[in-house]
C-alpha cells in the first residue's frame, strides 16, 4: 500500500510539474552582482497537439452524424438530427406537424446547410425551425 501511495505522489508531481513551471528572476547591479532573486511561476497553456488532433476528428464526426440524420428518409422527416445538435423541444414537433417538414423539402434543405457550409457551430443549439437563415 505504501509502495502504491508513492507511486501516485510521483506520478501527480510529474504531472504538476508538467503542468506548471517555475522561472527564476535574478536581479543584477551594475557589478553583476544578485541583488535579489524572484521564483515566478509560469502555466503552460499550449494547447496540446493530440488533443487538438482528436477535437477536430471529433466535430468532424459530429458533422458526419448531423448531416446523415438530417437526411429526408428515414431520420430528418422526424427532426432527429435537430435534436442530436441540441435545439428547442418544439422544432421537431414542427418537423411532423408539417408532414416531414414540408413532404422531406426542410431536412433536405438542412441536410445541405450542414453538408456544405464551413461553420458548423452555427447549427447548434440554435432554436429557430429553418436554422440556415442568418439574422
Amino acid at each position: 500500500m505504501k509502495g502504491f501511495l508513492i507511486i501516485v505522489f510521483t506520478v501527480l508531481s510529474f504531472h504538476l510539474y508538467s503542468k506548471c513551471r517555475i522561472l527564476t528572476v535574478y536581479y543584477l547591479d551594475s557589478a553583476s552582482t544578485v541583488i535579489s532573486s524572484e521564483n515566478i511561476l509560469l502555466n503552460d497553456k499550449k494547447p496540446n497537439p493530440v488533443f487538438q488532433l482528436f477535437r477536430k476528428k471529433h466535430k468532424l464526426n459530429k458533422k458526419i452524424t448531423a448531416a446523415v440524420l438530417a437526411f429526408p428518409f428515414p431520420f430528418g422527416i422526424v427532426g432527429l438530427h435537430r435534436i442530436y445538435l441540441g435545439t428547442k423541444p418544439y422544432v421537431p414537433v414542427a418537423y411532423i406537424a408539417s408532414l416531414g417538414g414540408v413532404f422531406g423539402i426542410l431536412p433536405f434543405i438542412d441536410f445541405c446547410a450542414i453538408t456544405f457550409d464551413k461553420d458548423f457551430d452555427q447549427y447548434r443549439n440554435n432554436s429557430k425551425v429553418f436554422m440556415w437563415i442568418k439574422e
